[in-house]
């Protein structure tokens, strides 16, 4: 039996041996298609030869290309698992013919190589050509037809038309566009063929009769009125799904079957603790349970691929966009795992081992940091685990009550259960936030239940509090046939957004509303500022006011010719003056709005037509520069040190110190940070000149190995800063110092986290970095002057103080505690009867939370019987109060009294909430002040529930 790699292998060599270059696959991140979120077919890296606007030095070409398809109408991630053909990342061969051979060579070519070169039966294959369209004034494609027939051994009446809908492939609405023709294959039994004809079945979604390879072909342009005009050279674009030829060849019913997958399929039964789980063949349990086991290997094993190769291209697991696709598939292959295969613990980074040792030889980008790739799958299943199974738990302590809600036979038993359930409530209360009416709250979630959907609230309490991806909710809740509210969902999304965007705390204005006054010709500048910090007789081109939402009027000019920086890739704008015989105003900011570079002014001149001399502020300037140089130096250094992993994600350059945030899935050593910034230094003192070249081709560039700053767009020329090409080469717009040592010297301040797999470094440069040297020599020496005498080092003189300090720290502690072991013999002696009850009350000075529950231990102990004791403390500076409420054993046992029912009321009032168990519990809340108040009231609460 041929392997994959030796199947994808005879693929290449048959194209290349008729003259077609083997090119890698691109990227699963399209670089050239800012409408598509991932690849999703061979074409992709080709759109631009279709469109005309680019081309290639060869016009043939065959590949594999990785394609991902998650969303739109290409989603298949609802169907993986539940059957053995659909996958999310999956591998399309592929060849392309650019304005080459055309339907004859095309056809031929594919009926050799599937019936000569892989010994597919004839018999077995149908080939379907486009019907032609009246709408699109198209006859039928006869040319395809025709050379189905007379280049190929095929049965004439497995040549079958159909329509525009299976037979016509077009890019978009408009665009490059053709007739195609696919392959099938009848993989039935000779008895069911015999029985029915597998011309019937061909597009009749039967999964045994299934397309294998599609050739289409490229010869239209749509336009804008749907009508079709030739194109003047014609493509030939053809995709074949690997996983689907491989199982065919390999005579598997299933894909998972093959041995793309059955690697995958056998570590996952590895990790499982089913004793009873031996392989995938052999998973144990009873039928169902077999069956659900099946289910949960197969989604592993797909989303493990997808989640290697994803990140592998780049694509952390994130909250947006991209990265919020793979955390879903990530998380929905978790939660398989965690349900079905008691994989309580990270398991996938070990799956995504296999994915990488099978696959690297075609695909070595796995290979290049795994890891880096195994720490993001762990930090990310870490991430997810946490709150796993607490979701679990909600989801699985609701449904019940939906399910029986929904049936008008056990709805009035299930209210009856729900009113009593406390639990349940309090669950559903962390849902219904914006309800505090007990009744309400069951009303509403009865009225989703009825119709056996989980509530919009819930799903939304799922994601935000829990981090199940909806659409995850969405298939927990198919699994128990029900649904999710979705209308609601995304209400209450929609409003979590509009609560974010409220509360930012930035102005804007839009261009449209606020229109330029044109004072010249053009408002095109012409920047000079790399050479110069000061321009004299320039003039302004135009100028606004526009209103920002604060209210404030802001003054904007645009000059025909400006040294002055706007803000862009991370570099701060310059300020400084702007100034002629009869005005002198300064120039607060310098933005890019557009291709405009736009100046913030204090006020407009007068006379617009004056020529004015604009000076940037050339001492800030130089701290600018001095700290964006610096900041290609730290990333280089960070990569030389961590590793290639490390990309750019973010970057501030002021004047008084930088930011930058990188890529990196722990914390940054001290050692490391000492290697580092001794690796920048080291070249800061070798004072390596700049190297600056203009207008150099974006793929030359690249592929001497500059560094594209995060978030920046580049144009077909870029410009390259380089400190030695060696060390550090990047496209880069910004200022930068002439030679390293220009900068003097660099110290790092801080390092944290931002994000998951985001650090981010602060730094200082040149003269802010001295200065920062002096503070912390002079914050030493102050340290140093506490003490008459040093014979040791400084830390350790220290080290040994505060250890002194905190054992006195405990005996002043116990010395407290055993005081207020005092004061409980006081409160219980002072206790007051109400009805037969003692109440003990007492508040405590200046505790927390975990010493008050202490005391009300022991509280509990010197109470006799049928008491009940409150303590209280609070602190006026921090906010914060806390209770602790013990019952007798003789009150609980006969569930007259609920210590946690007690702080329960008693937190509502001070703006908190709290519990614990029947004989102990704790709240805290917000509002120390009213702490005397409600200690007042615990007679009349505890009598109340006395009755």
């Amino acid at each position: 039996m041929k392997s994959a790699n030796q199947i994808r292998d005879e693929f290449f060599s048959f194209f290349t041996e008729k003259d077609h270059t083997l090119v890698p696959s691109d990227s699963l991140v399209p670089g050239n298609d800012p409408t598509l979120l991932f690849t999703n077919a061979g074409m992709n890296q080709f759109k631009d030869v279709f469109l005309d606007t680019g081309s290639r030095d060869y016009n043939r070409a065959v590949d594999t290309q990785k394609c991902l398809r998650v969303s739109g109408k290409h989603n298949d991630l609802d169907e993986v698992g539940y059957d053995t053909y659909h996958h999310t990342f999956f591998e399309m061969l592929g060849n392309w013919s650019f304005g080459d051979y055309f339907k004859k060579e095309a056809v031929a070519w594919a009926w050799e190589l599937l019936t000569e070169v892989w010994g597919i039966d004839p018999d077995r294959l149908y080939a379907t050509v486009h019907l032609g369209d009246k709408k699109l004034e198209l006859d039928a494609d006869d040319e395809a037809a025709q050379y189905w027939k007379s280049e190929t051994t095929i049965n004439p009446e497995h040549v079958l038309f159909f329509d525009s809908k299976d037979n016509f492939w077009m890019m978009g609405d408009t665009g490059p566009c053709g007739p195609c023709s696919e392959v099938h294959i009848d993989l039935r039994s000779d008895e069911e063929r015999a029985e029915v004809p597998g011309e019937t079945l061909v597009n009749a979604d039967d999964p045994r009769v299934m397309e294998i390879w599609n050739l289409v072909f490229i010869q239209y342009n749509a336009l804008e009125n749907g009508s079709l005009e030739p194109l003047s050279a014609k493509h030939v674009d053809t995709g074949m799904g690997f996983e689907r030829v491989v199982a065919i060849l390999q005579e598997k019913t299933s894909n998972y079957d093959t041995d793309l997958f059955l690697p995958l399929l056998d570590r996952v039964a590895e990790l499982s603790p089913h004793s009873d789980l031996k392989s995938y063949d052999s998973p144990g349990g009873s039928e169902e349970e077999a069956e659900k086991r099946r289910v949960a290997m197969r989604v592993i094993a797909d989303h493990a691929r997808t989640v290697a190769f994803a990140i592998a291209d780049g694509v952390l697991p994130g909250n947006v966009g991209r990265g919020y696709v793979i955390r879903r598939i990530l998380r929905r292959a978790v939660r398989f795992g965690y349900q079905t295969l008691d994989l309580k613990e990270p398991f996938l980074s070990s799956v995504v081992d296999v994915v990488r040792a099978s696959m690297s030889g075609q695909f070595p980008e796995l290979d290049k940091n795994p890891d880096y790739v195994d720490r993001i799958v762990r930090a990310e299943e870490d991430s997810f685990l946490e709150t796993l199974g607490t979701g679990l738990q909600y989801f699985e302590r609701i449904v019940p009550y939906i399910e029986r809600l929904s049936s008008s036979k056990k709805k009035k038993s299930a209210l009856e259960d729900l009113r009593k359930d406390k639990a349940t409530l309090d669950l559903l209360k962390k849902a219904y936030v914006d309800l505090t009416d007990r009744d309400l709250i069951i009303e509403t979630f009865t009225s989703a239940a009825e119709r056996g959907t989980v509530s919009g609230e819930i799903g939304f309490l799922l994601h935000d509090t829990y981090g199940f991806p909806v659409d995850l909710t969405q298939l927990m809740a198919r699994e128990e046939f029900i649904t999710v509210d979705m209308d609601r969902y995304k209400v209450l999304m929609d409003e979590q957004k509009s609560r974010a965007r409220a509360s930012a705390s930035f102005s804007m204005t839009t261009e449209d509303s606020n229109e330029w006054q044109s004072i010249s010709d053009t408002m095109d500048s012409e920047f000079t500022g790399y050479s110069s910090v000061s321009e004299r007789g320039v003039r302004i081109a135009a100028v606004r006011s526009t209103e920002t939402e604060k209210g404030e009027v802001r003054h904007e000019i645009v000059l025909d010719r400006t040294p002055f920086f706007a803000e862009s890739g991370g570099q701060v704008g310059d300020v400084g003056r702007l100034t002629s015989e009869n005005y002198s105003g300064e120039i607060l900011d310098t933005r890019r709005t557009g291709d405009k570079i736009v100046h913030v002014v204090d006020a407009l001149p007068e006379d617009f037509n004056l020529e004015f001399e604009a000076s940037v502020n050339a001492d800030r300037r130089s701290r600018i520069v001095k700290h964006h140089s610096v900041t290609h130096l730290v990333h280089a250094a960070l990569r030389e040190v961590l590793g290639p992993h490390v990309a750019q994600k973010g970057s501030l350059v002021a004047p008084d110190h930088l930011r930058f945030d990188f890529s990196h899935f722990e914390r940054v050593s001290p050692d490391e940070l000492r290697q580092i910034e001794n690796r920048v230094n080291e070249v800061i003192q070798s004072n390596v000149a700049k190297g600056e070249e203009l207008d150099v081709p974006i793929d030359d560039a690249m592929a001497r190995g500059a560094r594209a700053l995060f978030g920046e767009k580049y144009g077909d020329t870029v410009r390259v800063i380089t400190f030695d090409p060696n060390f550090s080469v990047e496209l880069c717009g910004g200022i930068h110092v002439d030679a390293t040592g220009e900068i003097g010297l660099f110290k790092f301040v801080s390092e944290g986290s931002v994000a998951a797999g985001i650090r981010r470094i602060e730094g200082v440069a040149g003269s802010e970095a001295i200065a920062y040297l002096h503070r912390e020599m002079d914050e030493l020496g102050r340290v140093r002057g506490q003490f008459k005498s040093l014979q040791r080092p400084t830390d350790e003189e220290v080290s040994d103080l505060l250890s002194a300090n905190k054992k006195l720290e405990k005996e002043l502690s116990a010395l407290r505690i055993h005081a207020m072991y005092a004061d409980l013999d006081r409160l219980v002696e002072g206790g007051e009867k109400i009805q037969d009850t003692t109440l003990v009350v007492g508040e405590l000075d200046g505790l927390d939370m975990n010493t008050l529950r202490s005391l009300a231990e022991k509280l509990k102990d010197k109470m006799s019987s049928n008491s009940v004791g409150v303590l209280g403390t609070a602190d006026a500076k921090a906010g914060k109060v806390y209770l602790a409420c013990c019952v007798s054993t003789d009150l609980v046992e006969k569930k007259v009294l609920s210590a946690g029912e007690i702080v329960g009321v008693l937190a509502k009032e001070l703006g908190g909430g709290g519990g614990g168990r029947p004989d102990l519990a704790t709240a805290g809340g917000r509002q120390p002040a009213k702490l005397g108040e409600v200690l007042q009231s615990v007679a009349s609460v505890v009598g109340e529930m006395l009755g």
